[in-house]
């Protein structure tokens, strides 16, 4: 019976059953399961460490206080209150405190394990297949490319699972436990104890929707960098982790920015009673900033709607419906490059959608307004259009990634594209896969720069603002453009590693005129001045009042001097890689009659 079903399940996941069935060893079975007991025993140790206890016989100091305690406070914003006996004598422990940080703090573990462990294992076991060869087997093998990718995702970390589930009955307890009715606040829409084991279920389909994102792009990272060996997995799980501590420190950010977008994905804002643990229960600028409470988007008050306000049932349903659509947007990247590494990981008209997808999404995060009573309209614009453009900027450093095609494919067009009589040249730029991917990255920098455009007219800034924003998004325009084409030739020319060197070149390209303006300290309006134009900051450099107009107009004419350059030269090897088989060719013939001779 039991062998039936297993049978059962290898047949509807052979992939995931695979990867099960190499894993649950009883060896690596134990070690999950001690592990995982070991950290909720030290967790639980740990908080009550933190209750108050006797002081010290002749060293008795009065009175006591202790976060756990349930006397008054301090002083206002105090987090340690006055402890009190009961008629025994024990100090009255507010346990409902307690076991909410039990519950936020094994949430915050769970998160970054989760996130940080299962992207690690699943980089490096794709890593390993890559290198023992057995990854082509599986991607020759008739399952679909979604059965192979879910069993990864739900077979390779079965361990980690595992770990997590023994954990989930100490989170329940203490999250029933701890979410109570908060009497310290007068507003009643803090009231979260109607719904514990509600909210503790939306939470986990919130964890659930996020380690499908991140797996998902570690997939997609483990198909694109097998060239990095067995750094690939280290460098991806450190950008994870960097990530996560990045979100971390953002939940003290202005709120209603696109900072806001960063927020969503991941699930720390979406832990029940986070607010009122002891980490943030007494700070108020945390309370002002929290996107349960006043996030906006397009006007729409996500958390400030009615009774969705008291469970965040409308925040948790815009972050699955966030989560989703970025998944989608991967997935669609996975299917094209499982099978065939050697495409691109997204078709020219795709990107131009995903480019639409992101200044939306993004652009929400703006309309509502003044992100601060203290902000005049040229700061908040300033502001905005600052994290604009930092997004924007990481944006097309993975477009011109993930479109620029490498030599071989390049070498091909350019030899063979006179065979396709039918198909313009624009077309092919356009919407070619193998064509170079500068006119698509110039359109993919249109559609965002028209949205940026029209966002910032519509604001209430001084118009020499709004103009000072066009100008910098100009040079945007123009700095993406040069490290594209850059970047283009140095993927077609014939040097070993051309990927190495590429990524070189633009890592010097953006980071040593940042020395340069570090080391010189110089402000635009100085004789160095134009360093700012050559550097990421150039769309902020117009924005300073004092910068001389022709200095602007030579840095521009610079720029562009340097863009066609390139291009002329980019443009002339694709001639040559295309004429050269053709010339030997009607040479050989021309040379045919005199040999007959």
């Amino acid at each position: 019976m039991i062998g039936n079903a297993i049978d059962e399940i290898g047949n509807l996941n052979p992939q995931m059953w695979r990867e099960i069935k190499g894993r649950l060893k009883p060896r690596n079975i134990v070690i999950s399961v001690a592990i995982s007991l070991l950290t909720q025993f030290l967790l639980v140790q740990y908080f009550l460490t933190q209750l108050p206890s006797e002081p010290i016989s002749g060293k008795f100091r009065s009175p006591i206080y202790n976060t756990y305690c349930t006397g008054k406070r301090t002083y206002e914003y105090s987090s340690n209150v006055v402890c009190i006996r009961d008629s025994f004598g024990n100090f009255i422990i507010n346990w409902e405190l307690w076991n909410r940080d039990v519950f936020v703090c094994l949430s915050f573990v769970a998160i970054f394990s989760l996130l940080v462990i299962g992207t690690y294992l699943l980089i490096n076991d794709l890593s390993q297949e890559e290198r023992r060869g057995t990854l082509n087997f599986i991607r020759l093998s008739p399952q679909s490319n979604l059965s192979i990718l879910i069993g990864k995702i739900f077979g390779v970390p079965i361990l980690l699972y595992l770990a997590i589930v023994l954990a989930i009955p100490l989170h329940l307890w203490t999250g029933i436990s701890g979410i109570g009715n908060f009497e310290d606040y007068s507003d009643q829409d803090f009231n979260f104890g109607l719904y514990p084991l509600g909210q503790i279920g939306c939470f986990y389909c919130v964890v659930i929707a996020c380690c499908i994102l991140f797996y998902s792009a570690a997939l997609l990272y483990s198909l694109v960098s097998n060239w990095l060996g067995g750094f690939q997995p280290w460098l991806g799980t450190g950008v994870v982790l960097g990530f996560l501590w990045l979100n971390y420190l953002l939940t003290y950010s202005p709120l209603n920015t696109p900072l806001s977008w960063l927020r969503l994905l991941t699930p720390f804002d979406l832990i029940p009673d986070v607010l009122h643990s002891s980490f943030y229960r007494y700070n108020y600028q945390y309370l002002s900033k929290s996107l349960s409470l006043n996030l906006q988007w397009y006007n729409l008050p996500i958390g400030e709607i009615g009774f969705f306000r008291k469970t965040r049932a409308f925040l948790r349903l815009f972050s699955l419906l966030n989560f989703a659509l970025w998944n989608c947007w991967i997935w669609q990247a996975l299917n094209r490059s499982f099978r065939n590494p050697n495409k691109t990981i997204l078709s020219k008209g795709q990107s131009y959608l995903l480019t639409a997808c992101f200044q939306i999404s993004l652009i929400g995060f703006t309309v509502p307004g003044y992100t601060s009573n203290y902000l005049s309209a040229k700061d908040w614009l300033f502001q905005h259009f600052m994290f604009l453009c930092a997004l924007n900027f990481l944006l097309f450093l993975v477009l011109i990634a993930i479109l620029s095609p490498h030599r071989q494919v390049l070498h091909d067009w350019a030899r063979y594209r006179h065979q396709n009589q039918g198909k313009s040249l624009i077309k092919d730029l356009i919407f070619g896969e193998k064509s170079p991917a500068l006119v698509a990255i110039a359109i993919n920098l249109g559609i965002a720069i028209t949205a940026i455009s029209l966002w910032s007219l519509s604001s209430a800034a001084e118009f020499k603002y709004k103009a000072a924003t066009l100008v910098s998004l100009a040079f945007a325009f123009t700095l993406v453009m040069l490290y594209a084409v850059l970047t283009q030739i140095l993927l077609f020319v014939r040097i070993k590693n051309n990927i190495i060197w590429a990524i070189g070149a633009l890592s010097a390209s953006i980071f040593l005129p940042l020395i340069g303006l570090a080391v010189f300290q110089v402000n635009p309006d100085k004789s160095l001045g134009f360093l700012w134009y050559f550097s990421v900051l150039a769309p902020l450099a117009t924005y300073w009042e004092e910068t001389p107009v022709v200095q602007i107009f030579v840095s521009a004419l610079a720029q562009w001097t340097v863009i066609g350059l390139l291009t002329v030269q980019l443009t002339r090897k694709l001639q040559l890689a295309g004429e050269s088989a053709t010339k030997a060719l009607l040479q050989e013939r021309k040379a045919l009659p005199a040999r007959n001779l």
